[in-house]
């Protein structure tokens, strides 16, 4: 999975349009750490796209509870949006049908 860093957390949970975080194991390189050995460190990343482009971005442990925060209320707000457009849509979908069933009853009383 080839990844590019973006630079900046998004500060918001608007600006987490889609993505999430994400616990991954990763090696630091240094060759008398643990990862070494095969230990390998914990470390949270966000994950998103952008234009099409996979972007993963470092989160600091002390920054993981607030955006771990954001996160989930961003998909709380993504559900949200999904539940009032498919409610709008239902709508749509129910007015057309009344204003099918009005011009038949019209068209009816016009060929009689």
């Amino acid at each position: 999975m080839k990844t590019k860093t973006a630079k900046v957390l998004p500060k918001t949970a608007h600006e987490i349009a889609n993505g999430g975080l994400y616990l991954q194991r990763v090696r630091c390189g240094k060759s008398n750490c643990k990862c070494a050995r095969g230990e390998n460190h914990s470390a949270y990343y966000f994950f998103t796209r952008r234009r099409g482009k996979l972007f993963k971005l470092y989160v600091l442990k002390a920054d993981i509870e607030e955006f771990s925060r954001l996160a989930r209320q961003a998909t709380n707000e993504r559900k949200h949006r999904r539940q009032t457009t498919k409610t709008n849509l239902d709508l749509l979908k129910k007015m057309r049908q009344q204003l099918r069933d009005k011009t038949a009853l019209i068209n009816s009383l016009k060929g009689k």
